[in-house]
């Protein structure tokens, strides 16, 4: 546990002095604001309509949770494990004896922290009423489990940080996927088999009031199918942590 403390703390420092970690940060919810300001007609129609008001809440709840989730969770991670390959700080914690799994853990914490907090925020700016918080937390933080999971194997192949850029696209595109069916609903079905797809669906459900519904079993099983797939690709690389290059 104090090993396990020690690199919560190490790795919370490391993300607030990376900038490009930082600008993760701060981009979801800079662009949250944007799209606030940018659908200010529509909220303002919501006001006196109520199927309108449905939309637009359902609108901001995805765009807030793809780019709390996509951003943070496809940079801090891979960033992060790559920065130490790059400077060596991997090699020190391994002569330290620190394990690949304590160290993959406090990454994966340090991450889903992160994201909770933007999220948070983004959700904040969104407008939509608060009693859709507790669901909206919990959305963000089921879905980023399949994320965190894709972003420690993408980061144990990242040599440096300049692959890091190339290899966090991946995740950061099929995040971002949900976010454009509110534009294009006929990609509606390619975005529901993402990552983030069945959490999102679930989202709509839960401000519609039929999240009980059994149109809810399909968004559960896609989610709990990325998850175990990351889960499975995590086990079978994770003990790359213990080489450096």
């Amino acid at each position: 546990m104090r090993k396990l403390g020690a690199l919560l703390d190490k790795d919370a420092r490391d993300l607030l002095k990376n900038p490009t970690m930082v600008v993760a940060v701060i981009m979801p919810v800079a662009l949250t604001l944007f799209y606030r300001f940018s659908f200010r007609d529509a909220l303002a129609a919501g006001e006196s309509d109520p199927a309108m008001r449905l939309i637009v809440d359902g609108i901001f709840l995805v765009i807030a949770l793809c780019m709390s989730v996509g951003v943070v969770g496809a940079t801090v991670l891979v960033y992060g494990i790559a920065e130490e390959k790059e400077k060596h700080t991997l090699r020190t914690l391994m002569l330290a004896n620190v394990s690949a799994g304590q160290v993959a853990l406090a990454k994966g914490l340090v991450s889903l922290a992160a994201i909770l907090v933007v999220a948070v925020a983004c959700f904040a700016l969104t407008g939509v009423s608060w009693q859709f918080f507790g669901g909206f937390i919990a959305f963000a933080a089921v879905g980023s489990v399949p994320i965190i999971l894709l972003g420690l194997v993408l980061g144990l192949a990242a040599r440096d940080q300049m692959t890091a850029g190339l290899y966090s696209m991946p995740i950061l595109v099929i995040s971002l996927v949900p976010l454009f069916t509110t534009f294009a609903p006929e990609a509606e079905f390619v975005a529901g088999l993402t990552p983030l797809g069945g959490v999102c669906d679930l989202l709509l459900l839960m401000i519609e009031g039929n999240l009980m519904s059994a149109d809810a079993l399909a968004p559960v099983a896609v989610t709990l199918a990325w998850t175990v797939a990351g889960a499975l690709a995590f086990k079978l690389l994770y003990r790359k942590l213990a080489q450096d290059n």
